[in-house]
């Protein structure tokens, strides 16, 4: 028999006297004891709970040293936008829950998708004020779902919980708050049961569908309303919590009908039939037609009692509305309003609106959002339609408002935001341009545009201007996708721009502009040298080779990362169509599930050697570095960071002249987010107002020594100390010595090259850099 060994116990059969024992326990059962000197244990489990705890950290604190920086200003038409970096959004699904327990409810919005992503927007208005901040500190604390999410207080306990999409059925998660550190999900229930005519089977809830989680019998628990899955008929999942246990702490739930309300939605489009004479007995229930997509929200509409319910359906553009003529326990749908709401401004989206109620402007009654449930075929940008209610949450009235609510305080550029540093009028400042996979105009056709945000700024504090979403009128090129990188391919001193597209084609334009004045860009080469990578190229001009001429680096939707070598002369640049090196480095962030959607982008670090950032489908950022003569090679996978958006690509200069890189990332939802040097914490991100100071250090370059000082660090008081290298590992274990008002730090085993070392005291932060040779 053979018996293996887990790396505790590898490791502790290394302890002198460590004994492994094996007893028979019957069955052909057994277990394994272990016996070893007591006088050994202290000392021995100690040095293994530490290389643990060591292991640990390393994990949690081995992440891009990035956190996002939403304190860069960005106006449109002389008016500050509120959320400009937001990510914008495409098919959101909103919800409220208290993020930072100030008791107001805060607002949060799930986009749709495999891998769906989470917002998060704190609540700073107050009676009838409208004032949302957004607040991605808080969005570690969410799990990765599918599909859909919707939060609700199931437990009653005043802290919403989640209900989530998985294949085939529902996934809960229960929000187990601590004063002291907030809000906290925990899994309660994989797959949500319900006792059916089989006996306890999965509640159905079809992928693109968006169930009704409500108290639909007014007994104080949470009920279920959901599409049958053979069917277009709503089955009723009644919660029996309060029943079984006299309180909503369980998730009990009984099929109650295969046909709620008597009415069932037409097969071929979205028409209701009322007063159905579905079978309604749950032994046998009807089983005929096909079901595509509804959205559901329940609701009271005229405060009579009983559930009402609005319909979303996936191939129509109004909302349904349903009176329930009924009684709690004996509901029947009696009319319909095929568009809703009535006396306003009706919903009117391409396909698939889906209704959410709460409580949007701090009145004490909710509201209506509505916004596609589909992504890539409904509208991508002002597609949140508001409107507010001006009667009863029970009874409401809801009055128009807009069709931009969020959006209009945020960069929003449709959908596949590709953005790129680029100094485009030549004033020593960068620049943000942004491509995109393009606005919705109908199923399958985009119009894609170039914007620009032009910077207005110092050298040392960038802000930027909203100058225009079609630079240079390239709507008008009709292109499948416009993703552009910049670099000067014909040596005349000025950046020329090549694009890449959904078709995996590139294109040439070159800049035509005069010394010194912004950019003129003509398309010159459409189709650029043959080069087809498959689809969605996303490229980078750059010399890889290190030979003075401008070589591509194309990222593509399977995953992988082009390397084009420029076979030419730096005057006149020439590629082969077929790639020189592909995947280049051995990189592909494809996942075996999905496609991978490479957008690469190539910089060099403080001491000049190339390391590579890599946006991904799904919402991570990778970094490789040991690429320097190494093109043939497999390069190095340093670390990765997860950015909380879809399709995300980066850039990365450094655009305020602290000598750190920044970032800009564009996401597929339409919109951007900048990041910021800064080391998140190990479960989310830490950001503190705090006073930056640079410390004094000698000798620099060091060798076996270096001594820190700063009149305002107090040596002798608490303080942290953080170390990394100019790829942002970090040093731990660092040998630190108090001396006088100096501190002495240890670097003899260090390896050569540029350090960054942080020292904070209270809200002082200590920065410097120096170099080991």
């Amino acid at each position: 028999m053979q018996i293996h060994f887990s790396y505790l116990e590898r490791r502790l059969c290394g302890l002198s006297g460590f004994t492994p024992i094996l007893s028979e326990m019957g069955g052909n059962q057994h277990k394994l004891h272990y016996a070893f000197p007591i006088e050994f244990v202290r000392q021995e489990l100690s040095i293994i709970l530490i290389s643990f705890l060591f292991l640990i950290v390393s994990f949690t604190q081995a992440q891009l040293p990035f956190i996002p920086d939403n304190s860069i200003e960005l106006k449109k038409d002389g008016e500050l936008m509120k959320n400009p970096w937001a990510g914008g959004f495409n098919s959101p699904q909103f919800s409220v829950i208290d993020l930072n327990d100030d008791g107001k409810k805060d607002l949060v919005s799930f986009e749709r998708g495999y891998f769906g992503v989470f917002k998060a927007f704190l609540n700073q208005g107050t009676n009838v004020v409208i004032d949302y901040k957004y607040a991605p500190e808080y969005l570690y604390k969410f799990p990765h779902l599918q599909n859909w999410a919707l939060l609700v207080d199931y437990n009653c306990d005043g802290h919403e919980d989640i209900f989530t999409s998985v294949p085939g059925g529902i996934r809960v998660y229960r929000n187990d708050f601590m004063a002291e550190s907030g809000n906290h999900f925990t899994l309660v229930s994989p797959i949500l049961p319900a006792e059916g005519l089989d006996g306890q089977e999965p509640i159905y809830v079809s992928p693109p569908d968006l169930p009704a989680i409500y108290d639909v019998d007014g007994d104080g628990d949470l009920d279920i309303l959901s599409f049958e899955v053979l069917g277009n008929t709503v089955a009723y999942f009644k919660n029996m919590s309060m029943e079984k246990f006299g309180n909503c702490d369980h998730l009990e739930y009984e099929l109650k009908n295969t046909c709620w309300g008597y009415f069932k939605e037409d097969a071929t489009n979205n028409a209701i039939d009322l007063f159905d004479t579905c079978d309604v007995n749950v032994i046998d229930p009807e089983k005929s037609g096909k079901h595509a997509g509804s959205t559901l929200l329940a609701f009271d509409q005229n405060s009579d009692g009983v559930t009402d319910l609005l319909i979303g359906d996936i191939s129509y553009n109004t909302l349904t509305f349903l009176n329930n003529g009924g009684t709690t326990n004996a509901s029947s749908m009696t009319y319909v309003l095929n568009n809703y709401p009535i006396n306003t401004t009706a919903v009117n989206m391409t396909v698939f609106p889906a209704a959410y109620m709460l409580d949007v402007n701090n009145d004490g009654v909710k509201d209506l959002l509505v916004s596609p449930n589909n992504p890539n075929t409904s509208e991508n940008h002002n597609n949140i339609w508001y409107y507010k209610n001006t009667h009863l949450t029970n009874a409401p009235d809801f009055e128009f408002q807009q069709t931009d609510f969020l959006q209009n305080g945020m960069v929003d550029l449709g959908e596949g935001a590709y953005a790129t540093f680029f100094d485009e009028n030549n004033d020593g400042l960068l620049d943000v341009m942004i491509g995109n996979r393009g606005y919705f105009v109908e199923a399958g056709v985009f119009n894609s545009q170039i914007a620009l945000l032009r910077n207005t700024g110092a050298t040392v504090a960038p802000a930027f201007e909203w100058v225009t979403d079609d630079y240079a009128g390239f709507s008008q090129l009709g292109m499948n996708g416009i993703y552009p990188a910049y670099g000067d391919m014909d040596n005349d001193g000025d950046q020329d721009m090549i694009t890449g597209d959904e078709d995996g084609l590139l294109h040439y334009f070159r800049n035509d502009a005069a010394a010194g004045e912004p950019a003129d860009f003509k398309l010159t080469q459409p189709n650029f040298k043959g080069i087809d990578v498959g689809q969605s190229a996303k490229p980078q001009i750059i010399d890889i080779n290190r030979d003075g001429k401008p070589d591509l680096l194309v990222g593509e939707r399977s995953g992988n990362v082009n390397y084009f070598e420029n076979i030419g002369t730096a005057q006149n640049a020439d590629f082969s169509s077929v790639p020189t090196s592909e995947p280049f480095g051995g990189v592909d962030i494809q996942p075996e599930c999905c496609t991978g959607f490479s957008a690469p982008f190539m910089v060099e670090d403080s001491v000049g050697n190339y390391m590579m950032y890599v946006g991904s489908e799904q919402g991570k950022i990778y970094l490789y570095n040991d690429i320097e003569n190494n093109l043939d090679g497999t390069f190095n996978l340093v670390d990765s960071l997860y950015v909380h958006g879809m399709n995300v690509n980066p850039s990365v200069q450094e655009i305020n002249g602290d000598g750190k890189l920044e970032m800009v990332v564009g996401e597929y939802a339409g919109g951007l987010s900048f990041w910021k040097f800064g080391i998140p914490s190990g479960l989310g991100y830490q950001e503190h107002t705090i006073s930056e100071f640079t410390l004094q250090v000698a000798p620099n370059p060091a060798s076996d020594y270096l001594r820190i000082r700063h009149q305002e660090l107090k040596i002798q008081r608490n303080f942290s100390t953080q170390l990394y290298n100019s790829l942002g590992n970090q040093f731990n274990d660092l040998d630190l010595i108090k001396s006088g008002e100096e501190l002495i730090l240890d670097t003899s085993g260090f390896p050569k090259g540029i350090y960054i070392i942080n020292i904070q005291q209270g809200n002082k932060m200590f920065t410097s850099k120096f170099v080991i040779r």
